[in-house]
């Protein structure tokens, strides 16, 4: 009986184990995982509805929503999120769609470049709008092997 007692309570707890580790996890907000390759991209503690991962040996998956977020003057055809807890992707990942709503109503696409950044393009490759505030807004899903 003392053996079966044991033998259920190792089986929950690799349950548990199992559950928290397919669990998505929440990046905590830093203004500086978010640039631009030209320009400034200000994305505020409230634009950051979602940013969360789940990772599993060297297999990553990202998921995130920034909402009214701003540009400045001038900017460039990339923004860029640093990926979570200073992990690099092991290759360039291509995938889609990156939905983009606010000053501009387009689709677009993410990619690693084989970097610890995600690379946000819009599918025409044009700049990103300028002097916008508080009205751009991105929404995306990167999968991805990652080097540790």
């Amino acid at each position: 009986m003392r053996s079966l007692y044991f033998s259920a309570l190792d089986t929950r707890r690799r349950l548990q184990r199992i559950q928290q580790e397919l669990a998505w996890r929440s990046t905590p907000f830093l203004a500086g995982n978010f640039t631009a390759n030209t320009g400034t991209w200000t994305v505020a503690s409230a634009d950051q509805k979602q940013y969360e991962f789940i990772k599993i040996g060297r297999f990553l998956a990202v998921n995130f929503f920034l909402e009214d977020t701003t540009t400045s003057s001038s900017m460039g055809n990339q923004l860029q999120i640093q990926l979570p807890k200073g992990m690099s992707a092991a290759a360039t990942t291509y995938t889609g769609p990156l939905t983009i709503r606010g000053s501009v109503d387009t689709e677009g696409y993410i990619t690693t470049g084989g970097t610890d950044k995600l690379y946000c393009f819009r599918t025409d490759h044009a700049a990103w709008p300028s002097s916008v505030t508080d009205n751009v807004d991105l929404r995306g899903m990167i999968t991805l092997a990652v080097t540790e």
